[in-house]
Parts: structure tokens; C-alpha cells; sequence
């Protein structure tokens, strides 16, 4: 499996919106997570945007898996770029 490090950028106009469908996302996340395949997600401080680390086993998957969002499913997300991330030290590694 590969490792894809998962940005996302929100505008900040839709900030109740995604309060709105938080509960989903996280739902959505546990799902990953349950499976195996969630390796970290957290937003930033700032409120601009979040990270998403999973496991898929290629970019196409990934893109897919990612897809699945109800962030995204939504429109809450603004940007999102999904990279396939050669994870060379710590515990991701």
C-alpha cells in the first residue's frame, strides 16, 4: 500500500457549514480509520484548511477514497490536492 498525504484548503465563508457536517466527516474518518487505512487527519489552528494521511494502493484509489468525503461531497472544501507521500522516518514510516 501506498502512502498519499491529503491537503485541504476551506474557505473560511463555509465555516458553519462544515460545523454543520462535522459529525459526518469524523463519521466518514472513523470509517477509514476502522479499515486500516487512516493513518493521521487533523485541521489546522488557523482554521484554513486540514491534512489527511491514508493508505491506498494507487493515486486513482486514493482520489476515490477521498471522493467519499461528505466535506467534499458537500462543497466545504475549496482546494484539495492528494500526493503520494514517500514517508522516510517516524512513525508513519
Amino acid at each position: 500500500m501506498a502512502r498519499f498525504l491529503v491537503r485541504y484548503a476551506y474557505d473560511p465563508a463555509l465555516t458553519d457549514d462544515r460545523v454543520t457536517r462535522l459529525a459526518d466527516h469524523r463519521e466518514w474518518l472513523a470509517g477509514l480509520d476502522a479499515q486500516g487505512r487512516l493513518l493521521a487527519a487533523g485541521a489546522f489552528t488557523d482554521g484554513a484548511g486540514a491534512v489527511i494521511v491514508i493508505e491506498a494502493p494507487d493515486a486513482a484509489q486514493a482520489v476515490a477514497t477521498m471522493d467519499d468525503d461528505p466535506f467534499r461531497i458537500a462543497k466545504l472544501v475549496a482546494d484539495r490536492s492528494v500526493d503520494e507521500w514517500n514517508v522516510r522516518w517516524g512513525p508513519l514510516a
